[in-house]
């Protein structure tokens, strides 16, 4: 009889046991699922970006060079400035039409990291505008015959990032724009930090910054996001 409960007790624990590792199983391909219809959402959005910008003549200029009395920035220094730093994603793009006098885009971040300020921030969607964008001749050209036509404008010293992009940047609280639809948070100095994760490392944005030399501070700040937890 003994010998009987010891076996029926093992059944249960067995059965129990088994049970728990098929739940367990059973999640992970729910959440590769979840993981792809992500990544395929983001590819359709970019997809559909390029399209829209495909449609219209792109207006590209040289950039500007750093200029000499530039010293870059510290860690520390950055925090200072900034009401967040944040790493995020890109998960849209959006034309805003007609803002002048310089184009702009509606960027959708998600932030994934909060390396400095409120971290209840983490995980929220905020909508930024970027620089560069969907406009008309007469907002980029002095003089034009077709005023009204509607062109594609990127700024030369920041680059609009891909949907999708893995992103560093500070924002700063917005007490003066008018755009209700927008977050009360705007991007602050994109031209000079602002990162983008390439080929598994972030580089700053501007191309501007590979002719100058590498013994500034905005670049041992680089080595620091791509070297510390802050930027993981």
């Amino acid at each position: 009889m003994q010998r009987g409960f010891r076996l029926l007790t093992l059944g249960l624990i067995v059965l129990v046991t088994g049970c728990s590792e098929g739940t367990t199983g059973n999640d992970l391909p729910e959440k590769i699922n979840l993981e792809t219809n992500f990544k395929t959402r983001l590819e359709q959005k970019r997809y559909d970006w390029r399209h829209q910008v495909g449609q219209v003549q792109i207006v590209k200029r040289q950039y500007f060079e750093i200029t000499d009395n530039y010293k870059g920035i510290t860690l520390d220094q950055f925090k200072h400035q900034n009401r967040y730093v944040v790493k995020g994603t890109v998960l849209n793009l959006q034309k805003i039409k007609w803002l002048s006098p310089q184009p702009e885009t509606k960027l959708t971040l998600k932030v994934d990291q909060v390396i400095s300020g409120n971290k209840g921030l983490k995980g929220k969607q905020v909508y930024l505008n970027f620089p560069g964008g969907f406009g008309r001749e007469r907002d980029v050209y002095a003089q034009t015959t077709n005023p009204d036509n509607e062109i594609f404008y990127q700024i030369p010293n920041a680059p609009i990032p891909e949907i999708g992009s893995k992103i560093i940047c500070g924002l700063l609280s917005d007490e003066h724009h008018t755009n209700s639809q927008l977050d009360q948070l705007y991007l602050s100095d994109v031209e000079h930090t602002f990162w983008v994760k390439k080929n598994g490392q972030y580089e700053l944005n501007n191309p501007a910054f590979k002719r100058v030399k590498r013994d500034l501070a905005i670049f041992q700040l680089t080595k620091k996001f791509n070297r510390d937890n802050i930027s993981k």
